[in-house]
């Protein structure tokens, strides 16, 4: 079968929950991934599955780990994460760069967000060993990163790409997206290279999930600058920028902070490593995605995805079928 109503290129957690969201509205849905099935799931893989969102108060998170015994919630303190306070660290963070409307979005949409996830099968634990300390014998959270998914990023990999397998959804390896097929007007699908052929897949949707360009050297070197081809890139290394380049091909425009990046410092001793991104946005007609880590991205209707690390961008009528996406640190 080579014509879906959604197609999603990449399977990392953006990919599989715009899926998930796409397959819930009944549409038939095809996920195209570029790795192999063992180094599937983008950077999402390589992260510790930590989620960020907005909580009042234990109940909140009670509701989403609700194996957590009487005893630990009797030792643990998880104080609170306020809208307020994670709009304060979206505006401290980027410096108040940050697009005001997707950043509602995602703030405000983070907890309804991560109890969607969890009513599709994901689980999540408090990160007790990296985010808590322990003072006169209760576990105190700092920092507003309470949560993770059971088994880390690996582990959400996994998990998703089970709950999309049971909800009928294929999934292909090794099939690079190399471009979107348009006639002018909108998308009508997207051209893949799998086992050394070019085939055209037609979709009534196409969503790009397929993260930035991190391990792209050039890209590294004419967007952030010299001395960026010889970092060392924590992470996959599928994440080349085809979303971003294939976007672009077809007239999207970029805009934003093109040449802003995120490192995390290593002990070079041990880990000589460091992870590279960049900050930009591609703005169409309809949609406009932002992001550091990857891209953000919205649409015009009440059913639009919304994430952090990596995200979607569709033309054509059929947005209303994407749903949520989760927001991740």
């Amino acid at each position: 079968m080579n014509e879906f109503d959604v197609i999603i290129i990449g399977a990392g957690n953006a990919a599989f929950c715009a899926a998930l969201a796409a397959r819930e509205s009944g549409a038939s849905v095809l996920v195209l991934e570029r790795a192999p099935q063992e180094l599937s799931g983008g950077n999402s893989r390589f992260t510790a599955g930590a989620i960020r969102f907005a909580y009042d108060g234990v109940e909140d998170i009670r509701a989403l780990c609700p194996e957590l015994s009487q005893e630990q919630l009797d030792i643990t303190d998880f104080g609170t994460y306020t809208t307020e306070q994670f709009f304060d660290d979206m505006f401290r963070i980027t410096r108040f760069r940050t697009d005001p409307d997707l950043c509602e979005q995602l703030v405000q949409g983070s907890r309804e967000t991560l109890g969607w996830m969890h009513s599709h099968g994901l689980r999540f634990l408090p990160i007790y060993g990296r985010q808590a300390f322990k003072v006169k014998g209760r576990f105190q959270f700092w920092g507003g990163l309470t949560l993770e998914a059971w088994g880390g990023g690996p582990g959400l990999v996994e998990r998703e790409t089970e709950l999309a397998s049971k909800a009928g959804i294929e999934i292909r390896y090794d099939a690079r997206a190399v471009s979107l097929l348009f006639d002018g007007h909108k998308v009508t699908g997207v051209k893949v290279r799998k086992d050394g052929e070019l085939h055209e897949i037609r979709g009534n949707a196409v969503v790009l999930a397929a993260g930035g360009f991190e391990s792209n050297v050039e890209w590294r070197t004419r967007y952030l600058g010299p001395g960026w081809e010889m970092a060392k890139v924590r992470g996959t290394a599928f994440n080349t920028g085809d979303g971003i380049r294939m976007a672009l091909e077809i007239g999207a425009s970029s805009c934003g902070n093109g040449s802003a990046g995120i490192t995390t410092l290593r002990n070079t001793a041990t880990s000589p490593w460091a992870m590279v991104s960049r900050n930009t946005r591609i703005r169409s007609a309809s949609w406009s995605t932002q992001g550091a880590g990857g891209l953000w991205t919205r649409g015009p209707t009440s059913g639009t995805t919304l994430t952090q690390s990596m995200a979607g961008l569709c033309w054509n009528n059929r947005i209303s079928l994407l749903g949520r996406c989760s927001t991740r640190r």
